[in-house]
């Protein structure tokens, strides 16, 4: 064990950090991350007075959770209300990883003025909020944190894709190259996405050793995000799709996304999701936004043989948490999985630039000779769309400073590939020994590539036991930190 505190930056730490994830600590006393909480005074599928909290904890300590309650303390004025909380966790049976996310769960009384969890007599305020009262759409997708995001071509495939087909995209970003966050900003002041915070966790006054949350959790708890992101907008959407910024999904029975996912749960009412397999696809380089192309893109996209796990589309009154692909507290045999219809993965952008004089070929279905990817009016109107954006004078003067280096995606391509795909597929190493993580990846900084990144304050309650909770408040923007995960 090392003592290690580099990787917890701005933290004041009086325990000390186990430097590796494979080295788990064996103390009875451990550390948990609120990630989000929030009150529903009367919810569709929670009920009423509930509470439900998105906490990442150690995979040891909810093992042994049955040994004592978690209770939750509500208070209103001179009124209060105990209530013991359920715990479900979000996450493959045999992880290998320290920290796992859980659903925390109560019902409290009527409009508290403050949320507590005590234990042994102490007590820790929980930070929580009200969820959405309205959206954008009745389709929201969720977008995976991001982290050193460059692929601005991408992104803009994505968004208008969504804007097109009636979707609104939710993203979570710990980090991007500031001329593609200026541009995002554009869009979410056009109401087309919403950008979210994606802080790192950190446990800022421990008294006691811990393994540090970031390098010992799954895929830097993107299922936490996929949570937050259900239950932010689970009294007010329709459907809720969770994807990859690289996941881009085109509607070939219906004219919209809406039309789409209600046909299918209409045809199976008491499911509670639908499941798109990823096909693979690369797409040329647009050397600057000025010649960027739906008509030209698809045109050249090369459709390969290779598929993904897929990702899932949820009623969100049927769902409660999820996991990256689907929810383990829900029944495998009510998901339908929709063959005709395929995610788009686009799994790299090649070096070839788009070419202007490329002729007009319609995408077919892998496989196929006469079954499009998408309609050739749909491109029509996608390119319309985005020309329609580009003549915003904002919009513009934004847009045509975002450049793809093509830094950091090799960068933490590699990371990912030595750390999880290589001993997973190609050495056959299981879940059971391994922890899906690339947080130790070293990220170069450039003095010509600047990064925004999320931040906050950050609190620890008081030490507890068997959980001392800590969580984040205050969210904000940064220029300064640089660009990391």
């Amino acid at each position: 064990m090392v003592a290690n505190h580099a990787s917890f930056r701005g933290s004041r730490s009086r325990g000390y950090v186990i430097d590796s994830p494979t080295d788990p600590i064996n103390f009875n006393h451990t550390h948990a991350f609120i990630t989000s909480a929030y009150y529903y005074e009367n919810s569709k599928s929670l009920g009423k007075n509930a509470l439900a909290m998105v906490v990442v904890m150690n995979q040891k300590t909810y093992a042994d959770l049955e040994k004592y309650e978690l209770t939750i303390v509500g208070t209103n004025g001179n009124k209060s209300r105990r209530s013991k909380a359920t715990i479900k966790k979000e996450t493959t049976s045999e992880t290998f990883c320290e920290y796992i996310m859980v659903l925390v769960q109560a019902t409290t009384l009527s409009n508290p003025q403050t949320l507590e969890i005590e234990s042994t007599g102490t007590r820790v305020s929980i930070p929580f909020r009200s969820p959405r009262t309205w959206s954008h759409s009745p389709v929201i997708i969720c977008i995976s944190p991001q982290f050193v995001a460059e692929k601005w071509q991408v992104f803009l495939m994505n968004i208008h894709v969504i804007r097109r087909y009636g979707g609104h995209m939710h993203v979570y970003v710990t980090s991007m190259i500031k001329e593609l966050f200026a541009t995002l900003k554009v869009y979410e002041s056009w109401g087309s996405l919403t950008l979210d915070y994606w802080v790192r966790m950190k446990f800022k006054d421990a008294m006691s050793p811990y393994s540090d949350p970031m390098k010992s959790v799954e895929w830097r708890n993107q299922a936490g995000a996929q949570t937050d992101c259900l239950l932010q907008y689970k009294e007010v959407a329709d459907f809720v799709a969770f994807f990859d910024i690289d996941d881009i999904l085109i509607p070939r029975l219906s004219h919209n996304y809406h039309q789409e996912f209600s046909s299918h749960f209409g045809a199976y009412p008491s499911y509670h999701s639908i499941f798109y397999t990823k096909r693979d696809v690369v797409v040329q380089k647009v050397a600057n936004v000025n010649g960027f192309s739906f008509r030209k893109l698809f045109s050249t996209m090369e459709i390969r043989k290779e598929t993904g796990y897929g990702k899932s589309i949820v009623d969100p009154m049927k769902y409660n948490s999820t996991w990256i692909h689907h929810s383990f507290q829900l029944p495998k045999n009510k998901i339908y999985k929709v063959l005709n219809t395929e995610i788009i993965h686009v799994k790299g952008v090649s070096e070839e630039e788009l070419s202007k004089k490329a002729p007009f070929v319609l995408p077919k279905m892998y496989g196929t000779e006469a079954d499009p990817i998408i309609r050739e009016a749909d491109l029509s109107s996608l390119d319309r769309d985005f020309k329609d954006a580009f003549g915003d004078k904002t919009y513009k003067a934004a847009a045509v400073k975002m450049v793809d280096h093509n830094f950091y995606g090799p960068i933490v391509f590699q990371c990912y590939n030595e750390s999880f795909y290589h001993p997973y597929f190609v050495e056959n190493k299981s879940f059971d020994v391994l922890c899906p993580n690339a947080d130790s990846c070293d990220l170069p900084q450039r003095e010509d590539i600047k990064c925004i990144h999320s931040n906050a304050e950050y609190i620890s309650g008081p030490e507890m036991y068997p959980i001392t909770f800590h969580y984040a408040v205050n969210p904000f923007w940064s220029k300064h930190i640089g660009c990391y995960q």
